[in-house]
Order: structure tokens, then sequence, then C-alpha cells
């Protein structure tokens, strides 16, 4: 392998040195079979400097960060003379300690160290033209950041000064990937230098990112949505690379930046999935952008190392680059991070380092080509940690001297990177005019895209290409009406029995096998399908059709309460069996997945999907409805109004187990008032159903719309085994559709009607009965309690004129839906309504069960006028 390596022979450059064989050792990893020269002491200390070298590498640009004393690499501690190594000391210096910091040694796949010596020990360096590429480049990236922040003093840029180096990076691991099979990257990024990122590598026209940076709408007027500054939109666009058309997809992101490489990822698998996982692999590439302080800080982090090599999570590989400021804001590395390196959580995932000095243009160069074979060699990931240094503040109005005097006067000495690289060149013989004709270009670039943004006006929206070809924008009232998602009852029966049908030979376990038998009957027999039941039969419906299904969660493939049982395990072989798979229709695909103790990550990936695959039902359930609490973030900055601030739609579907049924303060809510706080307009669905069968619609429904909007389900737990809880078959008949409002059609004259939603209708219906209130008080079920059926209840209540309206929830006053429902309703009714429930609490719920069962008599005696 190391032989195909060699661009320049180190024998050749270095003969004469005195030691040919030492030079040759630095060649061929040292195994039993190799016969070396060298002796046992110098082999010591050539993996020495193989795994211990990358500490002593000259990375910092300002040469302000002392380097730490290494003992392995010094010859005297391998009991050699040093006068004798010198010629093999010299070698592995300038191998293993240059500008590029080699760090793999916690790699255990010996093929990839290897693999990684070899890439070190090659002595690879770009041509002339190359460098004056190179050199041109630098001086684009350089004249953008001066040139738009002189003519705009007034924008905030984040600009990419002292970190020039980075658009080289960029351009070269693309350039490595094209004949690799790329044709689409997938890009989650950061604020800063990002307009050079897209002006410079995604090609992105220069009137319209102008016009953005100077307050123009990045969206045509009329849309009704808010947007968002222009260092969070992201973009869509072509640009020839290396003689290919190559497709970006740069994710918009709120400030919370660790949330968007994980998204990207999330987008990337999707787009990788439409194009099938092994082409789609190569095709594909996501590529995430980090800078130190965030990578080292944030748990997402290590969450989306977690996630990397697990098959549901699996993309071949991401390229991880890392700008390391080396501050920040004004927080320095030792007050940021415990870690020598802001890039350690990568060792999580033995994804090797190469931490290369920004200021070494031709080092970077090396770096992302190495970076892109690496990817390509072994489908994982790999992190580049750009050493580098911020010129300006965080942002354009920040004076880092008050904090940082000492770096600011060494970065205020320092000359740009293309200067110092030109000057590189130029002592070296190169032609350097091609930086006085790229500052040119750019600059006329800049002038002409001022010009053109005087007048640039956005009159599209590139909110429906691609794959949401076809799709809308649904309106409030779209939200409002449903489709007719019923099937005939034929093909209800043969999903029913591909579902409980069990492969020749499985043994599966006894209880299992009578859950089967229920679940067969039921349906046989049109009577008492169940919750699980109703849910599988809408998962298979949409397989049938031909809609790919996502579904994962903590615990997911059984269910956390055992009420699922999607996946059967052969109790003697240890085999599974996938019940959902033989529903699926040609090029369907189903993926059922347990996830790891993991929400935030987990819900990113799981948001990203759902961005770019708009034909997939994509569903995250959490283990128990308060689990969204850690993954709050995404929710509040992306689910909740992705639309509204990026125009990108999402039909994810999360499920929320809610209901106040004894486990306490923290097993028992999906906290429905904060949900119910972050709607707007049609920015999202909330739902509480009490049906198996309207369940079913509902999920149905998500993917029968032409347009998508993200739903969250408060799913119940106790009403999974209930044995009022169930639908029968002609519920999901042919001509049935999700109803957002379940009348009592049975009462015609009732004094008092009580409106509610989920499970404590069948405590209401139960304490009905017991009191023989049949005659006396109608139930009425809000299913969609957003957007709010204002429509469907008012037909619902018109009889009722006369009647006393009472609202009964569960939950405590401040963590139910009363607060936000009672205006809506009220404008129904024409006055006010009162409320039956237990009072605001500082908790969800009691931890005493008998004082639960007690609070939960005493509300439903009050809602049903017992009390």
């Amino acid at each position: 392998m190391n032989e195909q390596l060699r661009r320049t022979s180190l024998l050749e450059t270095f003969a004469g040195a005195g030691d040919p064989g030492a030079l040759e050792a630095v060649f061929y990893a040292a195994k039993p079979s190799t016969e070396s020269v060298l002796s046992p002491a110098e082999r010591a200390l050539v993996q020495a400097y193989r795994y211990r070298g990358f500490l002593r590498a000259r990375l910092d640009p300002l040469g302000l960060t002392p380097l730490p004393e290494v003992p392995e690499l010094d010859p005297a501690y391998h009991d050699l003379d040093p006068a004798q190594a010198h010629g093999l000391v010299h070698l592995l210096e300038r191998t293993y300690c240059g500008s590029i910091g080699w760090e793999f040694e916690y790699i255990h796949d010996i093929e990839k160290r290897r693999w990684l010596e070899a890439e070190a020990e090659a002595e690879v360096s770009p041509d002339a033209a190359t460098r004056q590429s190179i050199l041109a480049l630098l001086t684009r990236a350089h004249t953008f950041e001066t040139g738009v922040a002189q003519r705009l003093p007034g924008a905030r840029l984040f600009g990419l000064g002292g970190a020039e180096s980075f658009i080289v990076l960029l351009d070269v691991l693309l350039k490595e990937s094209v004949p690799l099979g790329l044709e689409e990257v997938v890009i989650g990024g950061m604020h800063r230098g990002r307009f050079n990122l897209l002006a410079n590598i995604c090609g992105k026209p220069l009137g319209a990112l102008l016009a953005e940076i100077q307050g123009k709408p990045p969206v045509p007027e009329g849309l009704g949505v808010s947007s968002d500054v222009p260092y969070h939109l992201g973009y869509t666009g072509e640009r020839e690379i290396a003689g290919r058309n190559i497709r970006f997809s740069v994710s918009p992101h709120p400030s919370h930046l660790q949330l968007v490489p994980i998204i990207s990822q999330g987008r990337a698998r999707a787009k990788q999935r439409m194009r099938g996982p092994d082409e789609g692999r190569r095709a594909v590439l996501p590529l995430l952008l980090h800078t130190d302080a965030s990578f080292a800080g944030q748990g997402l982090v290590a969450e989306m190392f977690q996630l990397s090599r697990l098959a549901p999570y699996d993309l071949g590989g991401t390229i991880h680059v890392l700008i390391n400021n080396q501050l920040g804001f004004t927080t320095l590395p030792e007050e940021g991070r415990s870690a020598r390196h802001p890039s350690d959580i990568a060792k999580l995932v033995e994804a090797p380092v190469l931490h290369v000095n920004g200021d070494d243009p031709d080092a970077v160069w090396r770096a992302a080509q190495v970076a892109a074979r690496w990817r390509a060699a072994f489908g994982s990931d790999i992190v580049i940690d750009l050493v580098c240094y911020r010129r300006p503040g965080h942002n354009e109005f920040d004076e880092p001297r008050f904090t940082q005097p000492v770096m600011y006067h060494a970065i205020d000495a320092r000359p740009p990177v293309n200067e110092i690289y030109a000057a590189q060149l130029a002592d070296e013989g190169i032609d350097t005019s091609v930086m006085a004709e790229a500052a040119r270009a750019m600059d006329e670039e800049i002038r002409a895209g001022l010009e053109a943004a005087k007048s640039y006006a956005v009159n599209r929206a590139d909110w429906f290409e691609g794959a949401w070809a076809g799709f809308r924008c649904g309106s409030l009232e779209d939200t409002l009406s449903s489709p007719i998602t019923g099937l005939p009852f034929e093909e209800l029966k043969r999903l029913g029995a591909l579902l409980t049908e069990v492969p020749r030979g499985f043994n599966v376990d006894p209880k299992v096998a009578r859950f089967l038998e229920e679940r067969r009957q039921s349906i046989e027999t049109g009577e008492g399908i169940n919750w699980a039941t109703g849910e599988a039969l809408a998962f298979a419906s949409l397989l049938a059709e031909g809609t790919p299904v996502r579904f994962s969660g903590q615990d997911a493939l059984r269910g956390a309460f055992t009420q699922r049982h999607l996946e059967l395990h052969d109790q003697t072989t240890g085999a599974r069996h996938l019940v959902l798979a033989p529903a699926a229709r040609d090029k369907a695909h189903v993926e059922v997945h347990n996830t790891p103790l993991i929400e935030h990550a987990v819900l990113c990936f799981e948001y990203g999907v759902s961005l770019a695959d708009p034909r997939r039902l994509v569903v995250w359930e959490a283990q128990f409805g308060e689990f969204l609490n850690i993954a709050q973030p995404v929710f509040d900055q992306c689910i909740a109004c992705s639309e509204d601030r990026w125009l990108r739609s999402t039909g994810l579907v999360i499920f929320l187990p809610h209901g106040l049924d004894g486990g306490g303060p923290d097993h028992s809510t999906g906290r429905p008032e904060r949900l119910l706080a972050a709607c707007a307009d049609a920015n999202l669905i909330v739902a509480n159903v009490s049906t198996p069968a309207n369940f079913f619609h509902l999920l149905r429904r998500q993917i029968h719309w032409p347009f998508r909007k993200p739903l969250v389900v408060l799913t119940p737990k106790a009403l999974l085994r209930h044995k009022a809880c169930v639908s029968s078959l002609a519920e999901f008949g042919p001509g049935t559709a999700f109803t957002p409002v379940i009348v009592d059609a049975a009462v015609k004259r009732p004094k008092r009607v009580v409106l509610c939603t989920g499970k404590v209708y069948y405590e209401l219906l139960q304490a009905r009965a017991e009191n023989k209130l049949e005659k006396q008080v109608a139930l009425v079920r809000i299913e969609q309690l957003w957007p709010f059926p204002a429509g469907a209840l008012t037909a619902a209540l018109k009889p009722y004129s006369k009647a006393e309206f009472v609202w009964c929830e569960e939950e405590p006053e401040n963590m139910g839906y009363f607060r936000h429902l009672a205006p809506h309703i009220e404008r129904v009714i024409g006055r006010p309504i009162r409320r039956a429930g237990r009072p605001a609490a500082a908790t969800p719920a009691v931890g005493v069960k008998t004082w639960l069962a007690a609070q939960a008599r005493a509300l439903v005696a009050d809602a049903l006028g017992l009390a």
C-alpha cells in the first residue's frame, strides 16, 4: 500500500543522510514478518513519533502556544545516541512535527493505522500550478472579506479573516471527492466565514448575497413569514467542480449552531437513501463545519459521534472541519475545555484527526486530500482541526483587545496568509502574478454584485423544488380539513394477515404468539382493534402504497410499554423478523429502529431526514413525553418554525407518551402547555386522539396531504390495553377520515356538555355510566388541539346551545390545555367556560398513587356535577 502512495521518494530526496535503513523503516509499519536494519530502540522511536509527534507539531500560526515536552520523542528515552540518531530524528520531525499533526494512536484497526502512517510518510506536495491556484483562491477569500467589510461597514459579517485557508481546504476536499463519485454536498455550517463559503465555494450569486447582507428580504413579499438574519440562511444551488456539476445544500441554522451538523447528517442520510445506500454514500457527502469552542463544549457533539457508527445513522463517513480560532468569543482554550485539543471528543469513535496550521496552505491542501481519500477508503468519520486565528472580533462590532491583548498584538503584526504564501512562492521562483489578478477579479465581482443588489428582488422561492416538487404550502384552512384515508376492507384484512404472519420454523415467544393471534382475530372479526394494531395498520398501509416509513425511538421496536412487537425474535436462534417488511411495496423501504438513550441528537437527525424526503413518513417516539425536554432546542428553534424562518417544510411526526397514570412527576406529561405555547397559525399540528382508528387516520393524513406540517401526538399509556379504547374495522374502512372533534351523538338534550381530550374521556365515560348520567351529560372530545378546529366544534355543539359547558382535563392548570384553548372555545360557545381539573402545581403529577387516584375522582366528579 505504501508503495502506491509515494509521489516523491524520501530515499532519493534524503539519500546520504546517513541511515537509508531508517528511512525505509519510516515507510513500513513494524511487524514481525518485516526484516529491518533498525534496532528495536530505533523502531520504538519511529513508533513514538507516529503516535506522539502531533503533540510537537507546529500548528499555531501566531507562535504563542508553547509546545509540551514529550519525553518519548527524545532518542535518549530509548537509550539511543542523539548524534547517531540525528538523521532519523530529522526525518521524523519533518514528517510528524511539521504543519500537520497526525493524531491516530487510539485507532485499534491496524489497517487504518498503517494507511495513515503511509499517508503521513509519503512526501506529497502540490506542483507549481496547483500552488498558484491556491494563492489565487486565498486572495479571493481575503479580498472578499476586506472588500465587503469596506463597502458595507455597518454589516454583521462574522468574517473569515485569519482563516482564509478554510476556503482552500473546502475547494481541495471537493475536487478530490469528484473522482470518487461526488455529486452532492450537504453542508452544516456556522456563522464564521459563511458568506465567503457561499460566494467562493458554493457559487451563490453575489447580487443576491450582498442584497441579503444589506437587509433586503430573502423571500418574496406577501408570504407572511418572519425569515431570518442573513448569516442564518441556507442555500441550494449548483456549481461546476472538476468537470462535474455539484449540487450544494447548505443547511440554514439557528444560533444554537451544533444543532445544524446533526440536522445536516439527517438530510444527507435521506438523500443517500433516495439514491440507494451504496451509490448514495459515494454521491452525497456530509460536510460539517464547526468552531473550536462549540465543538469542545456542546454535549451534542458527543451525541453526534455516538450515533455515527450505528446502522440507522450510517452515512459512509462524515468529514468534519473544525475552524480552531484558539478562542471562543472571549474565552481562552484553558477556560473552555479540559482536553488538550478541541477535537479530542472525536476519539470516542476512533476518528483520526489532522491538526493543520492554517497559515501553511500546502499543509492544508494535503490534509484535505487525505480526508477525502480516508472517507472513500474506510467510510468513516475524519476531523480536520484547522488551527488559525480570528482577525476580527467575534463579530464586526466586538473588540477582542479588551480581553486578549497579547494575542491581538500578534494578529495585528501578522500579514494575511495570501501575502505570506505569495512571498514563499516568490522565494521559490514561482510566478505570483495570479495574486493581483485574483484580487482585481474578486473586487470587480463585489462591485458588480453591489450594483446588482440595488435592483435585486426575490420573485420566487426555492421552496418546492427537487424532492419537494408537487408539494405546496399548507394554510390554516388546509390543516382543518382531512382527506379520505380509509381503505377497502379486503386490503385491511390482507394487511392484517401480513402483520400477524410468522416465518416458517420461527419460534415465537408464547406471549407474543398470543398477542399476534389476538391482533389477527380483531382484524378478521372487525371488532376490538386496539391502539397498537391501529398504528401498525397505518404503517403497513402506507408501505403498501409505496411510502417509505422511518420510525425510531428508545425501545420503539417492542414498545416501551410492551405494546408494539414490530420485531419478532426467534426464541431458539435469536433471528429477527420485522413484521412490517412484508407489507412494503416495490422501492418502499421500512426502517424501524431502537435508538440510544439520546433525545436531542436523534431528534435533530430525524428532523433532517424529514426535510430532505417529504415522501417518507418520519416518526420519532420519546420513551416518555417529557423526554422532549432534552431535545427542546431543536424543537423550538427548528421544528416549530422552520417554515416561518427558512421556507423549509417538514412532515416530521413526534410521539409523546402522555397521561397521569401513576408515573409520578417525571413520567406523566408530554408538556402540552409548551406545545400549545409554540403554536401560531399553522406551524404545528398537535393532537391527542382517543381511538385507534382516529390515530390510524391521523398518521395516514400526514402523507396524503399535499403539504407537510410537523405533527406532535400526545400518545396514551393506560389506553394501550384499555378495553374501551378499541375501534371497529368499519372505522378504518372506505369513506372514513380523521375526525378532529368527536361528539356524543346519542345524548340529545343534555344539561351539561363536558369537553375534553385524550385519556380523561374514558374516566368521564365510566363515571357517567356508574352514576347513570347518560341523558344528562354529553361528552365531546377535541382530537386535534391545534390548529384549533373551530368549525368542527361549532357544528358539534350546535344542538347543545342551552347546555352548561365545562372543560375537563387531568393535568395541573398551568400544565394543561385550558389556558390556551379556552379563548377559542369561548368564541365558539359565546360565553365563558368553566374548568374542572387539578390546580396549578410545580410538578406535573404527585408521586403517591392514592393521592393521584383521589385527585382523579375529584376532578371527574366536578366535571360531571357530582361534587
